[in-house]
Protein backbone atom coordinates (compact mmCIF):
# COMPACT_ATOMS: atom_id res chain seq x y z
CA UNK A 1 0.00 0.00 0.00
CA UNK A 2 1.14 3.85 -0.85
CA UNK A 3 2.52 5.66 1.45
CA UNK A 4 0.24 9.34 2.50
CA UNK A 5 2.65 12.31 2.86
CA UNK A 6 1.70 15.56 3.30
CA UNK A 7 3.85 18.57 1.67
CA UNK A 8 3.76 22.17 3.00
CA UNK A 9 5.17 24.56 0.25
CA UNK A 10 3.94 27.57 0.35
CA UNK A 11 5.33 28.54 -3.03
CA UNK A 12 3.72 26.28 -5.54
CA UNK A 13 2.71 26.74 -9.00
CA UNK A 14 0.74 28.45 -10.74
CA UNK A 15 3.01 31.00 -8.49
CA UNK A 16 6.20 31.58 -11.06
CA UNK A 17 8.57 31.08 -8.46
CA UNK A 18 11.72 29.18 -9.40
CA UNK A 19 11.63 27.71 -5.32
CA UNK A 20 8.48 26.47 -6.31
CA UNK A 21 9.05 24.56 -9.16
CA UNK A 22 10.96 21.80 -6.77
CA UNK A 23 7.64 20.94 -4.74
CA UNK A 24 5.63 20.70 -7.71
CA UNK A 25 8.73 18.14 -9.20
CA UNK A 26 8.39 16.17 -6.48
CA UNK A 27 4.86 15.89 -6.62
CA UNK A 28 4.64 14.77 -9.99
CA UNK A 29 6.71 11.99 -9.58
CA UNK A 30 6.21 10.75 -6.11
CA UNK A 31 3.30 8.15 -6.90
CA UNK A 32 5.30 6.38 -9.22
CA UNK A 33 7.69 6.03 -6.33
CA UNK A 34 4.83 4.58 -3.35
CA UNK A 35 4.39 8.15 -2.15
CA UNK A 36 0.38 9.88 -2.62
CA UNK A 37 1.17 13.56 -2.12
CA UNK A 38 -1.28 16.03 -0.59
CA UNK A 39 -0.16 19.59 -1.11
CA UNK A 40 -0.69 22.08 1.38
CA UNK A 41 -0.05 25.64 -0.55
CA UNK A 42 -1.26 29.50 -0.87
CA UNK A 43 -4.37 30.36 -2.16
CA UNK A 44 -3.37 32.86 -5.19
CA UNK A 45 -0.01 33.83 -6.03
CA UNK A 46 -0.07 37.75 -6.84
CA UNK A 47 -0.27 39.73 -9.65
CA UNK A 48 2.48 39.31 -11.32
CA UNK A 49 3.82 35.96 -10.47
CA UNK A 50 1.08 33.68 -11.68
CA UNK A 51 2.80 31.52 -14.40
CA UNK A 52 -0.18 30.53 -16.87
CA UNK A 53 1.62 27.40 -17.60
CA UNK A 54 0.48 23.75 -17.75
CA UNK A 55 1.01 22.38 -14.04
CA UNK A 56 -1.01 19.15 -14.46
CA UNK A 57 -0.60 16.85 -11.71
CA UNK A 58 -1.48 13.18 -11.41
CA UNK A 59 -5.34 12.21 -10.26
CA UNK A 60 -3.60 10.62 -7.11
CA UNK A 61 -1.84 14.34 -6.03
CA UNK A 62 -4.73 16.25 -3.48
CA UNK A 63 -4.05 19.82 -3.82
CA UNK A 64 -5.11 21.99 -0.64
CA UNK A 65 -4.55 25.36 -1.80
CA UNK A 66 -5.20 27.01 2.41
CA UNK A 67 -1.78 27.58 3.79
CA UNK A 68 -3.32 31.47 4.26
CA UNK A 69 -6.70 32.31 5.37
CA UNK A 70 -8.97 33.58 2.53
CA UNK A 71 -9.41 36.93 3.67
CA UNK A 72 -6.08 37.42 4.32
CA UNK A 73 -5.25 36.28 0.74
CA UNK A 74 -7.82 38.96 -0.22
CA UNK A 75 -6.55 41.37 1.10
CA UNK A 76 -2.76 40.65 -0.08
CA UNK A 77 -4.35 39.97 -3.95
CA UNK A 78 -6.04 43.99 -3.47
CA UNK A 79 -3.17 45.36 -2.03
CA UNK A 80 -0.75 44.16 -4.73
CA UNK A 81 -3.04 44.73 -7.93
CA UNK A 82 -3.19 48.69 -6.20
CA UNK A 83 0.62 49.32 -7.01
CA UNK A 84 1.33 46.45 -9.71
CA UNK A 85 2.49 48.14 -13.21
CA UNK A 86 1.46 47.20 -16.37
CA UNK A 87 4.27 45.43 -18.09
CA UNK A 88 5.26 44.65 -21.99
CA UNK A 89 7.09 41.56 -23.57
CA UNK A 90 9.19 43.90 -25.35
CA UNK A 91 12.28 46.10 -23.37
CA UNK A 92 11.66 49.73 -23.12
CA UNK A 93 13.86 52.21 -24.73
CA UNK A 94 14.75 53.29 -20.96
CA UNK A 95 14.98 49.58 -19.48
CA UNK A 96 18.67 49.80 -17.93
CA UNK A 97 16.73 52.47 -15.79
CA UNK A 98 14.46 51.95 -12.92
CA UNK A 99 11.92 54.08 -10.83
CA UNK A 100 12.21 55.60 -7.72
CA UNK A 101 9.15 54.22 -6.44
CA UNK A 102 10.82 50.30 -7.30
CA UNK A 103 13.90 51.56 -5.79
CA UNK A 104 12.12 53.08 -2.58
CA UNK A 105 9.99 49.57 -2.62
CA UNK A 106 13.03 47.14 -2.46
CA UNK A 107 14.67 49.57 0.50
CA UNK A 108 11.46 48.93 2.48
CA UNK A 109 11.50 45.12 2.12
CA UNK A 110 15.00 45.41 2.99
CA UNK A 111 13.84 46.88 6.19
CA UNK A 112 11.28 44.88 6.89
CA UNK A 113 13.63 41.79 6.19
CA UNK A 114 15.93 42.96 8.73
CA UNK A 115 13.56 43.37 11.35
CA UNK A 116 11.02 40.34 10.90
CA UNK A 117 12.08 36.95 12.47
CA UNK A 118 12.52 34.75 9.28
CA UNK A 119 10.03 36.35 6.62
CA UNK A 120 7.26 38.85 6.51
CA UNK A 121 4.92 35.42 5.11
CA UNK A 122 5.72 34.58 9.20
CA UNK A 123 1.72 36.07 9.57
CA UNK A 124 0.17 33.36 7.60
CA UNK A 125 1.48 30.61 10.55
CA UNK A 126 -1.10 30.42 12.63
CA UNK A 127 -3.31 29.40 9.82
CA UNK A 128 -1.04 27.23 8.18
CA UNK A 129 0.00 25.62 11.81
CA UNK A 130 -4.25 24.73 11.87
CA UNK A 131 -4.33 23.63 8.53
CA UNK A 132 -1.18 20.76 9.49
CA UNK A 133 -3.33 19.94 12.26
CA UNK A 134 -6.34 19.18 10.15
CA UNK A 135 -4.54 17.03 7.40
CA UNK A 136 -1.72 15.94 9.15
CA UNK A 137 -3.35 12.92 11.11
CA UNK A 138 -4.22 10.99 7.62
CA UNK A 139 -0.86 11.29 6.59
CA UNK A 140 2.13 8.98 6.94
CA UNK A 141 4.93 11.99 6.88
CA UNK A 142 5.59 15.77 6.70
CA UNK A 143 7.31 17.64 4.58
CA UNK A 144 8.16 20.84 4.61
CA UNK A 145 10.11 23.07 2.49
CA UNK A 146 11.65 26.85 2.92
CA UNK A 147 11.39 29.19 1.67
CA UNK A 148 9.53 30.35 3.85
CA UNK A 149 11.94 29.52 7.06
CA UNK A 150 8.85 30.11 9.04
CA UNK A 151 7.32 26.34 7.49
CA UNK A 152 9.76 24.40 9.28
CA UNK A 153 9.17 26.08 12.71
CA UNK A 154 5.34 25.36 12.50
CA UNK A 155 6.20 21.90 10.74
CA UNK A 156 8.56 20.70 13.97
CA UNK A 157 5.39 21.58 16.16
CA UNK A 158 2.86 19.69 14.58
CA UNK A 159 5.06 16.76 13.81
CA UNK A 160 5.40 16.40 17.37
CA UNK A 161 2.02 16.85 18.32
CA UNK A 162 0.96 14.08 15.85
CA UNK A 163 3.89 12.01 16.25
CA UNK A 164 4.98 11.91 12.58
CA UNK A 165 8.14 11.04 10.82
CA UNK A 166 9.37 14.84 8.98
CA UNK A 167 11.26 15.65 6.82
CA UNK A 168 12.68 19.52 6.27
CA UNK A 169 13.90 20.43 3.06
CA UNK A 170 15.97 23.59 2.68
CA UNK A 171 15.99 25.06 -1.13
CA UNK A 172 18.75 27.77 0.66
CA UNK A 173 20.56 27.50 3.61
CA UNK A 174 19.09 29.14 6.20
CA UNK A 175 21.45 31.00 9.13
CA UNK A 176 24.83 30.50 6.62
CA UNK A 177 22.55 33.09 4.16
CA UNK A 178 23.62 36.45 3.02
CA UNK A 179 20.24 37.96 3.15
CA UNK A 180 20.46 36.58 7.14
CA UNK A 181 23.56 38.42 7.86
CA UNK A 182 21.88 41.43 7.03
CA UNK A 183 19.35 40.72 9.96
CA UNK A 184 19.48 42.89 13.32
CA UNK A 185 21.57 40.69 15.93
CA UNK A 186 18.19 39.35 17.94
CA UNK A 187 16.60 38.96 15.36
CA UNK A 188 19.46 36.69 13.92
CA UNK A 189 19.89 35.11 17.34
CA UNK A 190 16.16 34.20 16.95
CA UNK A 191 16.35 32.67 13.93
CA UNK A 192 19.91 30.17 14.71
CA UNK A 193 17.64 28.58 17.54
CA UNK A 194 14.47 27.81 15.44
CA UNK A 195 16.95 26.83 13.09
CA UNK A 196 18.95 24.36 15.60
CA UNK A 197 15.43 23.12 16.89
CA UNK A 198 14.52 22.26 13.33
CA UNK A 199 18.10 19.90 13.28
CA UNK A 200 17.20 18.19 16.03
CA UNK A 201 13.78 17.34 15.79
CA UNK A 202 13.72 16.53 11.96
CA UNK A 203 14.00 12.64 10.82
CA UNK A 204 15.81 13.90 7.95
CA UNK A 205 17.22 17.54 6.24
CA UNK A 206 17.53 17.57 2.57
CA UNK A 207 19.23 20.37 1.20
CA UNK A 208 19.67 21.22 -2.97
CA UNK A 209 23.82 21.08 -2.83
CA UNK A 210 26.60 19.01 -1.57
CA UNK A 211 28.61 21.78 -0.63
CA UNK A 212 25.86 23.00 1.84
CA UNK A 213 25.44 19.25 3.15
CA UNK A 214 28.74 19.04 4.12
CA UNK A 215 28.71 22.87 6.10
CA UNK A 216 25.49 21.14 7.53
CA UNK A 217 27.86 18.60 8.73
CA UNK A 218 30.51 20.12 10.12
CA UNK A 219 27.92 22.46 11.70
CA UNK A 220 25.82 19.87 13.28
CA UNK A 221 28.07 16.55 13.75
CA UNK A 222 25.81 14.93 15.91
CA UNK A 223 23.05 15.22 13.33
CA UNK A 224 25.52 14.83 10.17
CA UNK A 225 23.72 10.94 9.83
CA UNK A 226 20.70 12.49 8.41
CA UNK A 227 21.82 15.48 6.40
CA UNK A 228 21.26 14.49 2.34
CA UNK A 229 21.59 16.70 -0.59
CA UNK A 230 18.88 16.40 -3.24
CA UNK A 231 19.57 18.47 -6.48
CA UNK A 232 16.86 20.57 -7.75
CA UNK A 233 16.30 19.26 -11.00
CA UNK A 234 14.12 19.41 -14.76
CA UNK A 235 11.59 17.92 -15.64
CA UNK A 236 10.27 16.92 -19.57
CA UNK A 237 12.41 15.54 -21.81
CA UNK A 238 15.96 17.33 -22.65
CA UNK A 239 16.22 18.87 -25.88
CA UNK A 240 18.69 17.54 -28.43
CA UNK A 241 21.34 19.63 -28.83
CA UNK A 242 21.76 21.61 -31.95
CA UNK A 243 24.62 22.91 -33.67
CA UNK A 244 25.11 26.79 -33.96
CA UNK A 245 24.46 28.31 -37.17
CA UNK A 246 26.31 31.61 -37.77
CA UNK A 247 23.74 33.91 -39.04
CA UNK A 248 23.69 37.62 -40.37
CA UNK A 249 22.37 39.14 -36.86
CA UNK A 250 23.86 39.39 -33.42
CA UNK A 251 23.95 36.21 -31.26
CA UNK A 252 21.61 35.79 -28.95
CA UNK A 253 22.72 35.22 -25.38
CA UNK A 254 19.72 34.64 -22.48
CA UNK A 255 19.90 34.74 -18.78
CA UNK A 256 16.84 33.48 -17.33
CA UNK A 257 15.49 34.48 -14.00
CA UNK A 258 16.65 37.87 -11.71
CA UNK A 259 20.41 39.11 -10.64
CA UNK A 260 20.06 40.43 -7.65
CA UNK A 261 22.04 40.56 -4.31
CA UNK A 262 25.65 39.35 -4.89
CA UNK A 263 25.21 37.84 -8.04
CA UNK A 264 26.14 39.94 -11.23
CA UNK A 265 26.69 39.76 -14.93
CA UNK A 266 30.15 41.49 -15.15
CA UNK A 267 32.59 39.76 -16.99
CA UNK A 268 29.75 39.23 -19.63
CA UNK A 269 29.22 42.32 -20.19
CA UNK A 270 32.92 43.67 -20.02
CA UNK A 271 33.21 40.89 -22.76
CA UNK A 272 30.19 41.83 -25.00
CA UNK A 273 31.74 45.48 -24.71
CA UNK A 274 35.43 44.02 -26.27
CA UNK A 275 32.91 42.72 -29.08
CA UNK A 276 30.34 45.50 -29.62
CA UNK A 277 27.58 44.25 -31.90
CA UNK A 278 27.78 40.73 -31.34
CA UNK A 279 25.68 39.85 -28.68
CA UNK A 280 22.17 40.95 -27.57
CA UNK A 281 21.48 39.77 -24.23
CA UNK A 282 17.95 39.01 -22.97
CA UNK A 283 17.37 39.16 -19.33
CA UNK A 284 14.15 37.84 -18.33
CA UNK A 285 13.40 39.26 -14.66
CA UNK A 286 15.01 41.85 -12.53
CA UNK A 287 18.73 43.59 -13.08
CA UNK A 288 20.40 44.69 -10.07
CA UNK A 289 20.93 48.88 -10.37
CA UNK A 290 24.57 47.48 -9.93
CA UNK A 291 24.85 45.63 -13.26
CA UNK A 292 22.10 47.92 -14.63
CA UNK A 293 24.92 51.22 -14.10
CA UNK A 294 27.82 48.88 -15.25
CA UNK A 295 26.19 47.98 -18.84
CA UNK A 296 25.01 51.63 -19.34
CA UNK A 297 28.70 52.65 -18.33
CA UNK A 298 29.93 50.00 -20.93
CA UNK A 299 27.94 51.33 -23.52
CA UNK A 300 25.56 48.43 -23.86
CA UNK A 301 22.18 49.92 -23.26
CA UNK A 302 20.82 48.30 -26.94
CA UNK A 303 22.51 45.27 -26.34
CA UNK A 304 21.48 44.44 -23.11
CA UNK A 305 17.63 44.36 -22.77
CA UNK A 306 15.66 44.18 -19.37
CA UNK A 307 12.58 41.76 -20.15
CA UNK A 308 9.66 40.60 -18.38
CA UNK A 309 9.46 37.35 -16.44
CA UNK A 310 7.55 34.85 -19.39
CA UNK A 311 5.22 31.69 -18.39
CA UNK A 312 7.88 28.86 -17.89
CA UNK A 313 7.14 26.99 -20.90
CA UNK A 314 6.99 30.05 -22.98
CA UNK A 315 10.21 30.62 -21.22
CA UNK A 316 11.67 27.22 -22.12
CA UNK A 317 10.76 28.01 -25.83
CA UNK A 318 13.36 31.25 -25.26
CA UNK A 319 15.98 29.14 -23.74
CA UNK A 320 16.13 26.56 -26.72
CA UNK A 321 16.37 29.64 -29.25
CA UNK A 322 19.01 30.98 -27.66
CA UNK A 323 22.65 30.83 -29.07
CA UNK A 324 23.72 30.48 -25.59
CA UNK A 325 22.59 30.25 -21.89
CA UNK A 326 24.14 32.20 -19.32
CA UNK A 327 24.69 31.84 -15.55
CA UNK A 328 25.70 34.67 -13.50
CA UNK A 329 28.61 34.75 -11.47
CA UNK A 330 29.01 35.42 -7.39
CA UNK A 331 32.80 34.93 -6.25
CA UNK A 332 32.63 34.02 -3.12
CA UNK A 333 33.39 31.27 -0.57
CA UNK A 334 30.04 31.36 0.26
CA UNK A 335 28.03 30.52 -3.41
CA UNK A 336 29.18 27.17 -3.61
CA UNK A 337 26.01 26.90 -1.03
CA UNK A 338 24.01 27.72 -3.61
CA UNK A 339 23.18 26.47 -7.26
CA UNK A 340 20.61 28.71 -9.20
CA UNK A 341 17.56 26.61 -10.17
CA UNK A 342 17.88 27.72 -13.65
CA UNK A 343 20.98 25.85 -14.77
CA UNK A 344 18.69 22.65 -14.77
CA UNK A 345 16.21 24.05 -17.20
CA UNK A 346 19.30 25.03 -18.69
CA UNK A 347 20.52 21.51 -19.19
CA UNK A 348 16.78 21.02 -20.29
CA UNK A 349 16.96 23.24 -23.14
CA UNK A 350 20.63 21.55 -24.95
CA UNK A 351 21.89 24.76 -25.35
CA UNK A 352 25.49 26.02 -24.48
CA UNK A 353 25.81 27.05 -21.12
CA UNK A 354 28.41 30.38 -19.92
CA UNK A 355 28.87 29.68 -16.40
CA UNK A 356 30.97 32.07 -14.82
CA UNK A 357 31.57 30.50 -11.78
CA UNK A 358 34.32 29.79 -8.74
CA UNK A 359 31.82 27.42 -7.16
CA UNK A 360 33.32 23.95 -7.95
CA UNK A 361 30.07 21.78 -7.53
CA UNK A 362 29.05 24.50 -10.33
CA UNK A 363 32.00 23.32 -12.57
CA UNK A 364 31.34 19.80 -12.16
CA UNK A 365 27.87 19.61 -13.49
CA UNK A 366 28.55 21.63 -16.51
CA UNK A 367 31.94 19.86 -17.28
CA UNK A 368 30.40 16.24 -16.68
CA UNK A 369 27.14 16.83 -18.28
CA UNK A 370 29.52 18.80 -21.70
CA UNK A 371 26.61 21.20 -20.95
CA UNK A 372 29.07 24.59 -22.00
CA UNK A 373 31.95 26.45 -20.66
CA UNK A 374 32.89 27.37 -17.24
CA UNK A 375 34.67 30.44 -17.02
CA UNK A 376 37.08 31.34 -14.52
CA UNK A 377 36.31 34.47 -12.17
CA UNK A 378 36.63 37.64 -14.10
CA UNK A 379 38.29 36.15 -17.26
CA UNK A 380 36.78 38.47 -19.71
CA UNK A 381 39.20 36.35 -22.24
CA UNK A 382 37.18 33.01 -22.37
CA UNK A 383 33.80 34.83 -22.79
CA UNK A 384 35.14 36.65 -25.91
CA UNK A 385 36.27 32.88 -26.58
CA UNK A 386 32.41 31.72 -26.68
CA UNK A 387 31.69 35.01 -28.63
CA UNK A 388 34.37 34.33 -31.17
CA UNK A 389 33.85 30.57 -31.45
CA UNK A 390 36.79 29.69 -30.70
CA UNK A 391 35.95 28.21 -27.44
CA UNK A 392 35.18 24.54 -28.23
CA UNK A 393 31.85 22.68 -28.63
CA UNK A 394 32.02 20.74 -25.30
CA UNK A 395 30.81 16.85 -25.65
CA UNK A 396 27.21 16.76 -24.11
CA UNK A 397 26.93 13.44 -22.29
CA UNK A 398 23.15 12.70 -22.10
CA UNK A 399 23.37 10.15 -19.21
CA UNK A 400 24.78 12.52 -16.99
CA UNK A 401 22.12 15.03 -17.96
CA UNK A 402 19.54 12.85 -17.08
CA UNK A 403 21.01 12.35 -13.41
CA UNK A 404 19.12 16.07 -12.50
CA UNK A 405 16.11 15.03 -14.38
CA UNK A 406 12.93 15.33 -11.72
CA UNK A 407 11.93 11.31 -12.09
CA UNK A 408 15.64 11.01 -10.53
CA UNK A 409 15.80 13.60 -7.33
CA UNK A 410 11.98 12.23 -6.74
CA UNK A 411 13.59 8.64 -6.68
CA UNK A 412 15.97 10.03 -3.78
CA UNK A 413 13.91 12.16 -2.03
CA UNK A 414 11.50 8.80 -2.16
CA UNK A 415 14.34 6.70 -1.12
CA UNK A 416 14.27 9.25 2.02
CA UNK A 417 10.81 9.26 2.78
CA UNK A 418 11.30 5.27 3.13
CA UNK A 419 13.91 4.89 4.59
CA UNK A 420 12.42 7.74 8.26
CA UNK A 421 9.17 5.55 7.72
CA UNK A 422 10.57 1.84 7.86
CA UNK A 423 8.76 1.36 4.77
CA UNK A 424 9.61 -0.80 2.28
CA UNK A 425 10.68 1.33 -1.07
CA UNK A 426 7.75 1.11 -3.83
Amino acid sequence: MPGRVLMASWLFPPHSSIGAKRAWRFARHLPTMGWLPTVLSRRVPPPGSFDASDWTLPPEVTLSPTYDAAWMSLLADRGARAVARPSSHQAPADALQRSLSARLQERWDRFLDAVVPMETAIIHAPHASRELDRLLPSHDLLWTTSYPYHTHAIGLSAARRHRRPWVADLRDPWTPNWVHRRKFAPVRSIEARYERAVFEAADAIVVTTETLASLERERFPQWAGKIHCVHNAFDGEPSPPRLASPGAGPQRWVHFGNVYGPWSLETVFRAMAQRPGRVVLDNHGKLSDRDRDLAASLGLRDAVRVMPTLPFEEGMERLRAADALVLAAWNHPDAGLYLQGKLYDYLRAGRPIVAESAQREVGDIVRRTGAGHVIAPGDVTAVTAVIDGTAGEPARNESAVRYFSAAEASARLAAIFDSVTGRTAG
